[in-house]
């Protein structure tokens, strides 16, 4: 491959961020003008689920066109580092006990389940995409500048904007910056801990459960779904206490996290720290 295609990953990987948040941005409107569902409602995902899978096999695209299915996180996974995710999968278990609890007494219709299974396969699919693209192409693709904080900075300020086109699908203005700050620490607590778990299947598992329980939630009545998603405020301090004590830690690229890429698309800024 050519240097100059090598040393436009950013590039590439800001253009492919782009496209995603704006395919999801029309299929917002669509589904909120046309079909008339509004963002929070688990029928969305009876709209969504065609367009994300367009979304992931567009990911497919740049991945094995400019990166590398390793490059972008699919690696050896750091299992020591795991217990920096400890926290947050206690709060995630906790969420999908109640759910599970309101599951089995709750009376669900055949449209319902039918509901419930749709919401499993697509929120499958959010989490496919959304850490493919942003704690992998976005994050990985600026790693090669030799900055790792703005790297994944970038990686948390465009998962966040990823969001901001909910409000094309209900969301109300006001509640917006909370929707984007939430998701911001989120991308930040997110970012680091990819480069410590060197692998990003656990966060690819751990963004769809989270996303499957809070749209399922609904289908079992209002009580479990406040029950849930006042469990899952928790989640908050873990995500900005996490995030400030990685984010710390984390001065210099670690070496296995570019490890993958070719010597031609790393600048010297990088191979000097590794």
């Amino acid at each position: 491959m050519d240097d100059r295609v090598l040393r436009s990953k950013p590039k590439i990987a800001v253009l492919a961020a782009f496209i995603y948040t704006a395919v999801m941005g029309g299929a917002m409107f669509y589904m909120r003008a046309v079909q008339g569902i509004t963002y929070g409602d688990p029928k969305m995902m009876t709209v969504f689920w065609l367009v994300l899978l367009g979304l992931n096999l567009l990911n497919v695209f740049w991945v094995t066109r400019y990166f590398g299915w390793q490059a972008i996180g699919f690696r050896p996974l750091n299992r020591q580092q795991l217990l920096w995710f400890l926290p947050s999968i206690a709060v995630l278990m906790a969420m999908w006990v109640v759910c599970l609890s309101g599951l089995s007494r709750a009376a669900l219709s055949a449209a319902q389940w039918q509901l419930f299974a749709i919401a499993g396969f697509t929120t499958l699919l959010v989490g496919l995409g959304e850490e493919t693209m942003y704690r992998g192409i976005v994050l990985h693709s600026f790693l090669t500048t030799g900055r790792v904080r703005w790297a994944m900075l970038v990686s948390a300020i465009g998962f966040a904007l990823l969001h901001a086109v909910n409000v094309f699908g209900g969301v109300p203005l006001l509640g917006m910056p909370m929707q984007l700050i939430m998701t911001f620490l989120f991308g930040l607590f997110f970012a680091p801990l990819m480069l410590k778990l060197n692998n990003i299947v656990p966060l690819l598992i751990f963004h769809w459960l989270w996303d499957f329980v809070l749209f399922a939630a609904p289908l079992m009545g209002e009580q479990v779904h406040a029950s849930v998603g006042i469990i899952g405020m928790l989640n908050i301090p873990i995500e900005i206490i996490g995030g400030i004590w990685l984010w710390l830690q984390l001065k210099q690229v670690p070496d296995r996290a570019i490890a993958n890429f070719p010597d031609s698309l790393l600048d010297g800024s990088i191979s000097d720290k590794v």
